[in-house]
This record gives structure tokens, C-alpha cells and sequence, in this order.
């Protein structure tokens, strides 16, 4: 597909070009600790899967530290940003632990033992993590992986670990995989299968997964190189950690944890080694400010995470000589540590406690939104600006984690939805010429949030209206070029290009079968409840034995009132009962079409009423990935 850009207007040059005064560019410390320790760069090409196809190709993403200065269509932050991610290979954190960087969207550390390696965190994507290892290894002792520690629950934490272990060795006892306690399992597979379509969709946007690679395009992701890494894999944890200053020693190498749930990521460890005086916060410290909205539906405790960081500094803060982050580079040397951890503290606080005297002053989450800065103090620090998260968007997360979603005002107890305000606010404005009108004012005068505002409303009216998909995609743009943030030029710019070229379909299944298959079958009904439809399953209420013959039993599921229950019971009367293997089932849950199939293989029985079980199926809604986000849905229903 042919992708059309434009160039950057002179009121985007003038706003980017602000930022040299704005922000220390005369500060290159990163640029030298970015390449401290470097042994190795990664090998030459791409990283491919078993099928040859490439997963992993950094080459695609160098361009900025090939050019002598940012151009303007792109912020100098950003560009300064996607210069540091560019430098990758492996590297000496210390003596005994070695790091991978930028063969994945996260770091794969090497902690070295009398006789072992322990990995802390594995990638994404296990094609990804065995390159590393295989790096790691051509350049120190080949020694046996002892444990894998889990720092998080996000993909890029454990998605990778079947490119470094097997399922056989954690059977066998031969590997330990250490993780945050406290429901991990449920966090890893539950909420992310859950609302998976959604946040694929989202998270498409925000990562800029279908941007053209190029300086009016995909230019960095912040904390990663690359938007995306290939599928990923999960082993389950085998030893959790529940309680702060828990140890476990490996080869004689002590490790010491402090488990941070509700932080940024929804369970997560801090470790502490004692005998190379090096700690890792998990993402809970990068070169960069968190993404406190969590990549999903459960923005985290800002105030916990700033009293964790504020306990590992006052633990660990007057020996640590070391900090190594699962994203980004290290810090080295304690005063700069404890710099680093403080201002990053500071920072998080600042955007709880001001977002809340703002919210007590009465101000609504849009206009904290807007207004709220940091002091020079911490807008000057690099590692606080907005390269994974971004001011703004904190704190409305803030905002709705302490007051909901409910900014206060009865008007908005009571909206009608767009589809419905839309043609009335054409109408109040003059008609759709007269909205194009003051849109393009509005473009022309540099007010691009005004016009993309403006034309919202216009489209949401008239979605195949030509001229307002064109200005629309073009205040996008520059609304992506004047970002700073990572998230928000991508979401910008996939805006763009979907109004000029449509969506560039994702893959139609969001969760990989064998993620299902690690469900608990509580969870995985849990998943296929979300998935039914209620206004039809409401007239189809049912009762369904379930025989699977490689699970102990008994299971039930019962349909009621447009809802779906599992149960570790029988019915009295069942409408049905169905027999089959548990392989069989996820893959009929995920697939329904294949009952009739299935049925005549004989992988599955139905003594009863097959039409009540086919009807179930059939009332199984099948998400569309690529749904509209810029427009309105083609035909409104769901």
C-alpha cells in the first residue's frame, strides 16, 4: 500500500524547534552511558523465526543517528531519544552481569553464579531471546540457565522465555522461574485475554505498528526501538515471591526481593544483588517518565508506586553502585543513583499530589490535563520526559484511579453519545461547509487540536466526507510531528494514515491458541463470557455438562439471563452433555465454526440437545481487530 505524507508545516518547524531552549541538549552524559560496557553488536541481518521470516531487524529503525540533526517533522526529544535506543548489542553492566539491549522491546540480563546464569527477564519473543543468548554466549563461559526471574507481567517480561528455556527443563526441576506473587498468573493471561481485541487496536495505535519506518513516520518507541516483536510465550512461575527481603541464593549469589504490585506494571519485583551491589526496579526506573494508564484497563497506584520507590531508595540507596532497568541503559556510580531514583520518585509524586490539588480546586480532568507542568527541577531531567508515558496522560489516569471516570459537572451524567451529537453540532455550526470552513481556519493558523476537534464532529456525521477526512488526516499529522511523545505521535499518525489509505488490517487472532491453552479453565470461560453475546443469549438460557477427558471434574456451564457461569459441578437436568478433550474444546471456543466438523471426526460427542449447544456457540461474538477508531463504525451495532 502506498503511503502518503506531507511536510511539516512552518508552525510545526517553530514549535519543534522551541525545544533547544527548552531542554538541555548540551547534556551528553547519556550518550557516553548508552555505549558504556558495549562487548559485541548483535549479529548481522535480522532476527527470523523457524520459518525464515524476520521477527527482529534493527537495521530498519538506525536512521537517526545516521542524521546530523533532528528535521521537523520530527521533536528534537523524541529524535534524541530514538539516537540513545539505536545503540544495541551486548554489554558489561558490571563485571558478572551482561546485558542484551534492543534485540527485543526489552533488555534479557545475564547474572553470572560460581556455576549458573540467572536471566532476569526475557524479552518478548523467544526467537528474539535465544538470539541473545547465543550472543551472550559467544562471548562468556558457557554455563547451564539456573532461574529465570519474571520482573513483570507485561509480554515483554516473560514473553520470550521458551527462546531461553523448555517447558521439559522447569518439569524436571532443572530451572526455577521466579516472579512477583500474589495472583501473577491471573494478571499475565487473564486481563490481557480479556480485552485483547481492544488493546490490540489501542496499543496498534500508540506503538505505530503499521507506520511507515522513517522520519515522517515510526521514529522511536521511547523505551523501545521497534513497535513489535513477534508473538510471544509464557512458562508459568514456579517460585513466587509474596513478601519484601525475601532471598534466594544460586550458585552462591545472593538475590534479594521486593515485591511492588500496583506499580506500573500490575505485579512486579524489584531485585536486589548484594554481591555485585546492583539493583533493577523492574519498569518502575527507565530513562523515561511510566506509562501510568498500564497499557490497559487498570491504571496503577500512583501513591504505591511512589512509596516503593521511595522504600528501595532508603533500603538499598546507600550501597548500590549500580541500577539496570528491563528497558533502556543503566546508571552507574551511587550518587547518580540515587539522583536518578529520587528525582524519578519526585516526579511521580508531583503528578499525584498536583493533579489532586488541582482536582480539589474543582478543575475537571481535562483541564488538569492541560495545565499541569513540571517544575524545571524535573522537566529538565531527561530520564522524566515522556518517551513510554507522558505528563498528561498521568494524570487523567490519576484522576480517574482516585475519582473514576465522573469529572464532576450533571452534564455529564447524561451525554447523548457522538453519533447522536455530531449531526446536531454540524447543524448549530452552519452545515458541513461552514464546519470545513472554520476547520481550515483553524489549520491554517497552527490550532491543529482545534481543528481535528472541529472535524471530529464533521465526520462523525458524514464519515465518507472527502475534504474532512483530508484536513483531518493532515492536523493529525502535524499534531504527530509536534510530539514529543512517542505514544502520542503514533496515535497521530496511524490516524493520519488510516484517513488516507484505510487500516492496514492486524492479525484476526489477537491471543495465540496455545495462551489459551495455559488457562485455567475458570479463566478461559471467564474470557468466553466477555465473548457472549447478551441481548441473544438472553432469549437461549441453557445448562451444559462438560466431560473432558483429560481434566479431572465435574465441570458446568450455565447460561442465564444473557450471562455465561462456570461451574466445578453437574446440572440436575443438563440440556446437554459434552465430551471432549481439552485442546478440543479451547480450539471449539475459539473457532465455533468447526463444531459440525469436529462433531464428525468424533474429537467431540453431544448427548442431548445439540441445537441448545450449537445455538451457544453461534451466540459467541468474534471481534473485529481492525475496527474503526477515527470514524464511526460503519454500521453502528455491536
Amino acid at each position: 500500500m502506498s503511503l502518503v505524507t506531507k511536510t511539516p508545516t512552518a508552525q510545526t518547524a517553530e514549535h519543534n524547534m522551541a525545544a533547544f531552549e527548552q531542554l538541555p541538549f548540551e547534556d551528553r552524559r547519556d550518550y557516553a552511558d548508552v555505549r558504556r560496557g558495549w562487548i559485541a553488536p548483535l549479529p548481522p541481518g535480522s532476527i527470523s523465526d523457524a520459518s525464515g521470516a524476520a521477527v527482529w531487524d534493527l537495521r530498519r529503525f538506525l536512521f537517526p543517528q545516521s542524521w546530523p540533526s533532528a528535521p521537523a517533522s520530527v521533536h528534537p526529544s523524541l529524535w534524541r531519544q530514538g539516537q540513545l535506543m539505536g545503540v544495541a548489542g551486548l554489554f558489561e553492566v558490571v563485571p558478572g552481569i551482561y546485558q542484551v539491549r534492543n534485540h527485543d522491546l526489552a533488555n534479557v540480563t545475564f547474572v553470572e553464579t560460581a556455576d549458573s546464569v540467572v536471566v532476569i527477564d526475557t524479552g518478548s519473543n523467544a526467537d528474539c531471546a535465544a538470539a541473545a543468548l547465543r550472543l551472550y554466549h559467544e562471548h562468556r563461559p558457557l554455563k547451564r540457565i539456573a532461574a529465570v526471574i519474571y520482573t513483570g507481567t507485561h509480554t515483554c517480561h516473560h514473553g520470550g522465555v521458551l527462546g531461553l528455556i523448555s517447558p521439559r527443563d522447569v518439569a524436571r526441576d532443572r530451572v526455577s522461574i521466579i516472579a512477583p506473587g500474589q495472583g501473577f498468573q491471573e494478571a499475565v493471561l487473564g486481563t490481557d485475554i480479556a480485552v485483547s481485541t481492544v488493546a490490540s487496536r489501542r496499543e496498534g495505535y500508540f506503538r505505530g505498528a503499521a507506520l511507515p519506518v522513517n522520519e515522517r513516520g515510526f521514529v522511536s518507541g521511547g523505551i523501545t526501538t521497534a513497535p513489535f516483536a513477534g508473538p510471544w510465550g509464557y512458562l508459568a512461575p514456579t517460585d513466587l515471591i509474596r513478601t519484601t527481603g525475601e532471598q534466594r541464593v544460586i550458585g552462591g549469589v545472593r538475590f534479594e526481593f521486593m515485591p511492588v504490585p500496583g506499580t506500573e506494571s500490575s505485579r512486579a519485583l524489584h531485585v536486589w544483588i548484594p554481591e555485585y551491589e546492583t539493583l533493577c526496579c523492574a519498569e518502575n526506573a527507565n530513562h523515561s517518565l511510566c506509562d501510568i494508564r498500564q497499557h490497559g484497563p487498570q491504571p496503577c497506584d500512583i501513591g504505591l508506586l511512589v512509596h516503593r520507590l521511595d522504600e528501595t531508595l532508603a533500603r538499598y540507596g546507600r550501597t548500590a553502585e549500580v541500577h539496570f532497568g528491563t528497558h533502556t541503559w543503566p546508571v552507574w556510580g551511587n550518587r547518580q543513583i540515587r539522583e536518578f531514583l529520587a528525582s524519578q520518585r519526585d516526579a511521580y509524586k508531583y503528578i499525584r499530589d498536583e493533579t489532586l490539588r488541582l482536582a480539589n480546586h474543582g478543575l475537571p480532568p481535562a483541564e488538569i490535563a492541560a495545565r499541569i507542568r513540571f517544575p524545571d527541577s524535573l522537566a529538565r531531567s531527561w530520564w522524566n520526559r515522556g518517551y513510554h508515558g507522558a505528563l498528561a496522560h498521568d494524570a487523567r489516569a490519576v484522576y480517574a484511579h482516585e475519582l473514576g471516570w465522573y469529572d464532576g459537572n450533571p452534564a455529564s451524567l447524561a451525554q447523548h453519545p457522538a453519533t447522536t451529537t455530531a449531526p446536531r453540532y454540524v447543524h448549530a455550526m452552519g452545515g458541513g461547509t461552514a464546519v470545513l470552513r472554520l476547520a481550515q481556519s483553524a489549520f491554517d493558523s497552527g490550532d491543529y487540536r482545534w481543528a481535528v476537534e472541529l472535524l471530529a464532529h464533521l465526520l462523525s456525521d458524514q464519515p465518507a466526507h472527502v475534504a474532512a477526512r483530508r484536513l483531518q488526516a493532515d492536523a493529525y499529522e502535524q499534531l504527530g510531528y509536534q510530539s514529543e511523545e512517542p505514544q502520542r505521535r503514533n496515535a497521530f499518525l496511524t490516524a493520519t494514515q488510516e484517513l488516507r489509505s484505510g487500516v492496514i488490517a492486524p492479525a484476526s487472532e489477537q491471543v495465540p491458541l496455545e495462551s489459551m491453552l495455559e488457562l485455567p479453565l475458570r479463566m478461559l470461560f471467564d474470557h468466553t463470557a466477555i465473548r457472549l453475546n447478551g441481548p441473544r443469549a438472553a432469549l437461549a438460557s441453557a445448562r451444559f455438562d462438560l466431560r473432558i477427558t483429560d481434566r479431572p471434574g465435574p465441570h458446568g456451564l450455565e447460561v442465564s439471563n444473557g450471562v455465561l457461569y462456570y461451574r466445578t459441578s453437574v446440572s440436575v437436568e443438563p440440556d446437554a452433555v459434552i465430551t471432549l478433550a481439552h485442546h478440543t474444546l479451547v480450539t471449539l471456543l475459539a473457532h465455533p465454526e468447526l463444531l459440525e466438523s469436529l462433531c464428525g471426526s468424533g474429537a467431540l460427542h453431544v448427548e442431548g440437545d445439540v441445537l441448545a449447544w450449537r445455538e451457544f456457540l453461534r451466540n459467541l461474538d468474534h471481534f473485529d481487530p481492525g475496527f474503526a477508531v477515527v470514524t464511526p463504525r460503519a454500521d453502528g451495532s455491536a
